[in-house]
């Protein structure tokens, strides 16, 4: 950690203590910030209190900025990015530059998504609607102990609503303006018994899109005898349609013993799992082409959102699973339970959590983003994980205390995934898949951890501990169908196996001092661990064996410093601090648009350090100011054999085929972000509340292309959201004007070459939603 940065921490210390101590001899304000409770450590703390560095988005700042999906969350809290991938796992999930690509089925996230208790490392869990939250919590940099499965980037918690002691209900319909949405959310929530309480929540939307699709009937270019029937899937995406509820029971027959249910079911369907995306070209090319020379009709060069996306001929989808008759889909399905068990004796308190999650994703999408629709594929995942973790907390006297826990987990996977290259006809399959590819993967993972806590002196804290991990995977892939001339594919009917072992301990020391109240210090040691695993690509090659689809664990390790106050009346909350982290093995996919596969390998080493800060101010009695900035500067210290891009020669740094990445910033990882906002409160009309919200953040430019192809380059935006919310004093009903995203910035966080072009100067980028303009009710009963 550099001097500088000890420096600041020590003056900011010193100017608090001071103002502290000035703020001790008034009384305490009315405009005094509410305690914000957290469980970073698997209890409750307050925010300020805890020795980790945790950003919470609560209900109030969801509802300012209609963030209804997670993409939306990720905007809101500081150096975070999360975005809807098409293939693999299914979405991009990033935290201080730190993520995992969406594009191979067989990686985990590097960012946990941690729902009620439970714990998921696949992206599809992306796909859930944000509703009727409680809070949203994101600790940035390695979790090794309290989340179940080890996080080398963060974890991000998703906290629903519980059950309330008296009734209460909501309903709150709306409709946004410039994708044409339309939506409704509500909840019912009330105790049914003494001890029993229910609350019922629900969300629903339909939504035309963004993106206009101008693909019309075209002659194939393979078969001329065939047409292929343009934008069938419809003129504008994403077009979907998600639908979800949750259902909480809590019961509580005795002080010392309570059980929350939740059980939350979830649908998404939507015209093509990469209906976000969108091709564009660079170096000054005009005109996309198809097959290095072919014009693409209706198409153009811009990120304009327009596209030629058209859909498949229904000959060559026929006899082919999950196809859909050649008609782009999504659809998307979980199921996802959790029982929480809590009991309390004298000073110990047991808890259990018990998780169960099953998503079946079917989709299939056009990959060569034209009308024309020569690359093409279909799939079904099932994925079906049960969790079980239990856990024991004391709570003494005396100057020690302990938690120390349990986990496990086991999952399920089957995978069915049929591509079409070109439409080359299979008599023996009677179809036009170049393969039908069918694997099944499995696992176990097993983990234990202990924490102990010594409160050397009364403002002074040493926690120490460690988590032991034990991961098996095992696949199973058959090509069950592989097309004529096809010799570079792995045999068909023969199956490739593998399995994979992998054991390892991380530790973390946190030292925590509090000088005075309402001021905490700490430093940590952490560190962080994700298991290898095996690839599970929708191409497998014929030298593909069952040691080069397995990929080595991703690890971390390093140190952070922390400031955290509570100031001036306690009107002034901050939040400071320093990291510096070193990385090994970072699991990377690149995908090769030429050969239209991705592949994993890892990236030897990386570094990132930078420095966080944010406030909260209460500055006036209607006026609430809230901000935060950062630098973070994470780079690959050595990545030797990265893949080149399409286009990329020697004097580019392409030798052999790889290029040496060290020295670049990792993707999706801006050296600077920050943001500003506020809630004004005016009594503008007696007897009426009006709130105007706003908040504008900023991210710095930064690589979304994993070969780093300088179409990957990410420039710098802007995101304005602001809110105007008026109604009674009483609470009954509200209306509400909100704007997310003003400066209507189309920002990719994903980009890949553009499959079928044979044009390094072509690429697909997935872009997250542009600007909303909403209107919106909520009646509460």
């Amino acid at each position: 950690m550099s001097k500088s940065v000890v420096v600041v921490l020590c003056q900011t210390v010193l100017l608090s203590t001071i103002a502290a101590e000035a703020a001790r001899s008034q009384e305490v304000s009315a405009r005094s910030l509410e305690e914000v409770v957290v469980t970073a450590r698997k209890r409750e703390e307050s925010l300020q209190d805890v020795p980790v560095a945790v950003a919470v988005v609560g209900q109030e700042q969801l509802r300012n900025n209609v963030a209804s999906d997670l993409s939306k969350v990720g905007e809101l809290a500081p150096q975070v990015s999360m975005s809807q991938g098409g293939s693999g796992t299914g979405a991009v999930i990033t935290v201080r530059g730190v993520s995992s690509a969406s594009n191979d089925s067989g990686l985990d996230q590097s960012v946990a998504i941690e729902v009620d208790g439970v714990p998921i490392s696949r992206g599809q869990v992306i796909s859930a609607s944000v509703f009727d939250l409680q809070q949203v919590q994101v600790l940035q940099g390695p979790q090794a102990l309290f989340f179940g499965k080890n996080s080398p980037a963060g974890v991000i918690s998703l906290r629903s609503a519980d059950a309330t002691d008296t009734f209460e209900a909501y309903v709150t319909p709306g409709y946004e303006f410039e994708s044409e949405q339309r939506f409704v959310e509500g909840a019912v929530s009330g105790p049914l018994s003494d001890t029993f309480k229910a609350r019922l929540a629900f969300r629903g939307s339909e939504m035309d899109g963004w993106v206009k699709n101008t693909a019309t009937p075209v002659t194939d270019i393979v078969n001329p005898t065939v047409t292929d029937p343009g934008a069938t899937m419809g003129r504008t995406g994403p077009d979907d349609e998600i639908y979800a509820a949750r259902l909480t029971l809590q019961w509580q027959p005795s002080d010392d013993f309570d059980a929350n249910f939740k059980l939350m079911m979830n649908s998404q369907e939507r015209n093509a799992g990469n209906a976000s995306s969108e091709p564009f070209c660079i170096n000054g090319q005009t005109t996309p082409v198809i097959l290095g020379t072919r014009p693409i009709p209706g198409a153009d060069c811009r990120k304009d959102r327009t596209k030629s996306h058209g859909a498949v001929a229904p000959v060559y989808a026929a006899n082919v699973p999950y196809s859909n008759g050649g008609v782009p889909y999504l659809d998307s399905r979980f199921t996802l339970a959790s029982l929480n068990l809590n009991k309390t004796y004298d000073s110990v308190s047991l808890t259990s959590t018990t998780g169960y999650y099953d998503q079946t994703v079917q989709q299939m999408s056009v990959s060569d983003w034209s009308p024309y629709a020569t690359i093409w594929a279909a799939s079904k995942e099932t994925y079906e994980l049960i969790t079980q973790e239990v856990r024991a907390s004391g709570d003494f006297d005396g100057p020690l205390n302990f938690m120390v826990g349990v986990y496990y987990e086991t999952f399920d996977r089957p995978y069915l995934n049929s591509s079409d290259l070109f439409h080359v006809f299979n008599p023996a399959a009677q179809n036009y898949a170049t393969v039908i590819m069918d694997s099944k993967s499995s696992g176990d993972y097993f983990s234990g951890f202990a924490q102990l806590r010594w409160d050397i002196t009364d403002a002074l804290e040493l926690a120490a501990g460690a988590r032991y991990s034990h991961d098996e995977k095992d696949i199973r892939i058959v090509n069950l169908e592989t097309g004529p001339a096809q010799p570079t594919l792995y045999a068909r009917g023969q199956a490739l196996m593998s399995s994979y072992k992998d054991d390892n301990v991380s530790p973390e020391v946190t030292l925590t001092w509090k000088p005075v109240d309402d001021q905490t210090l700490y430093v940590a040691y952490k560190t962080g661990y994700k298991a290898g695993g095996i690839s599970n690509p929708f191409l497998v090659f014929r030298n593909a064996t069952a040691d080069n689809l397995q990929f080595e664990p991703e690890e971390a390790k390093g140190v952070e410093a922390g400031y955290k106050a509570t100031l001036l009346d306690r009107t002034l909350r901050l939040d400071l601090v320093a990291y510096r982290y070193d990385y090994e093995d970072l699991q990377v996919v690149s995908y090769n648009a030429e050969t239209i596969n991705f592949t994993i390998n890892n990236a030897a080493q990386a570094e990132i350090k930078g420095v966080q800060g944010s406030f909260e101010w209460s500055a006036l009695d209607e006026l609430t100011l809230r901000g935060n900035v950062g630098y973070n500067r994470a780079e690959y210290d050595s990545f030797p054999n990265a893949q080149c891009y399409p286009g990329q020669t020697a004097a580019l740094g392409c030798v052999g085929g790889v290029q040496s990445l060290a020295g670049k910033a990792l993707l999706r990882a801006p050296e600077l972000t920050y943001s500003l906002g506020f809630d004004y409160q005016p009594r503008l009309v007696s007897g009426w509340d009006t709130t105007i919200s706003a908040l504008a953040s900023h991210s710095d430019a930064y690589q979304a292309a994993t070969d780093y192809a300088p179409g990957g380059f990410q420039e710098s935006y802007w995101l304005v959201n602001a809110a105007l919310r008026v109604g009674p004093d009483s609470g009954a009903y509200e209306v509400a004007l909100i704007g997310r995203n003003l400066t209507d910035s189309y920002y990719m966080l994903n980009v890949n070459g553009w499959s079928g072009a044979s044009n390094p100067n072509q690429f697909v980028g997935f872009f997250n939603r542009p600007r909303e303009l909403v209107l919106q009710a909520t009646v509460r009963f």
